[in-house]
């Protein structure tokens, strides 16, 4: 019986072109932000999603905003809103 000490990459499903939305969470006009998980923990290395980069403004009263979504998690959302073809 053989093991491995090596940490397996979880063969995470990769998406191409999404459209990204604005953040439904806060008035930040730009768009959500694609990025990849960098992290071991919880196996999610390779892992895509999107965030909010919104911080506040010199002069303004808005909160940091921390809206996360999974890519997976992402697209669905996308499809039920129907921005997306199934």
């Amino acid at each position: 019986m053989s093991s491995s000490t090596s940490a397996t990459c979880q063969p995470w499903t990769q998406y191409g072109p999404l459209p990204l939305t604005r953040c439904p969470d806060c008035p930040r006009m730009e768009p959500l932000k694609r990025l990849t998980c960098v992290r071991e923990e919880n196996g999610n290395r390779g892992r895509e999603f999107v965030k909010c980069l919104s911080k506040p403004q010199p002069g303004q009263v808005l909160k940091k905003c921390g809206h996360f979504e999974w890519i997976d998690e992402y697209v669905e959302r996308l499809k039920l809103e129907g921005s997306t073809p199934t």
